[in-house]
């Protein structure tokens, strides 16, 4: 009697472990969005409109379809390297054909995990679809870099993040207090409007100098400002619209989505006088 019994423990144990298989493959391909891809590259019926403005992105090195893969993630500190990657399909089809997104065709956002180093670059691309960046990370430590582009064949920006590392002995920048007003090369910022958590802020961002409004702001990236949010902890990539009629300045507006309670930093671009300068901010939304 006792043999019939434990085949069909052992022939349960089978099938149980099958299941577990088959939830862990739908896990990992959600994880990846390889499930959505297949919907989405597959017949074409339904238009991808790309996450909202509150919606987490560049969480993971694949999602909506397509891949990316660096050429290598470990990366000497102090030191100026040549970061390459290259964008696929999931069916490993290299993706070439790029449409302007903010007036590039890839967007490079490399931060230090600690949230104390931010670059905004744009890779070149060669003929077989390889990009290229001149990469400068000044500390030891673990980074996270996102690239954002627009596929010519897709409706919406994609952002898809992998994580680098710059071997050495790190030393962790001071935790970041959040803060209204920031001072960079001798333009003050201040930042207004209420930090939410669990929708779309509106953030207002005055630019000053010498005590004096800065009216005379110049475009870059399409639009008179560029903001990057980034949520502490995993570093999900969040979208700051930028809002039409905004003007030259002094006051900058965006939507900013702040899905969750707890601490986000913001990264502004802005453009005056020929040359790129970055104001830092932390806020906290509850």
């Amino acid at each position: 009697m006792r043999t019939p019994v434990t085949l069909v423990i052992f022939l349960f144990g089978l099938l149980a472990l099958f299941g577990l298989a088959i939830s862990l493959g739908d896990s990992v391909g959600s994880l990846f969005g390889l499930g959505a891809a297949a919907s989405e590259h597959g017949d074409g019926s339904e238009e991808d409109h790309g996450p909202g403005p509150g919606e987490p992105t560049g969480l993971a090195i694949a999602d909506r379809g397509y891949v990316l893969l660096p050429a290598n993630t470990r990366l000497a500190a102090e030191k100026v390297s040549d970061f390459r990657f290259n964008v696929f399909t999931v069916d490993r089809v290299p993706v070439t054909d790029f449409a302007l997104h903010q007036d590039k065709e890839m967007h490079l956002i490399v931060v230090r995990r600690d949230l104390t180093e931010y670059q905004h670059l744009h890779p070149t691309m060669g003929p077989d679809g390889t990009w290229s960046v001149r990469l400068l990370l000044d500390e030891p430590g673990s980074y996270r870099a996102f690239a954002t582009f627009r596929p010519e064949t897709a409706t919406a920006p994609v952002t898809l993040g992998v994580d680098l590392s710059a071997p050495g002995l790190v030393d962790n920048g001071p935790v970041q207090q959040p803060k209204k007003v920031t001072e960079v090369d001798g333009y003050s910022v201040t930042l207004s409007g209420e930090t939410i958590a669990g929708g779309v802020a509106r953030l207002y961002l005055a630019v000053m100098r010498d005590d004096e409004p800065v009216t005379d702001l110049e475009p870059y990236l399409g639009t008179t400002g560029h903001l990057v949010v980034l949520r502490e902890g995993d570093l999900a990539y969040l979208r700051g619209d930028a809002v039409a009629g905004t003007g030259a300045g002094p006051t900058l507006s965006f939507d900013a989505g702040l899905p969750t309670a707890g601490y986000y930093r913001l990264f502004l671009d802005f453009q005056h006088r020929g040359q790129v300068r970055t104001a830092e901010f932390t806020v906290l939304a509850s």
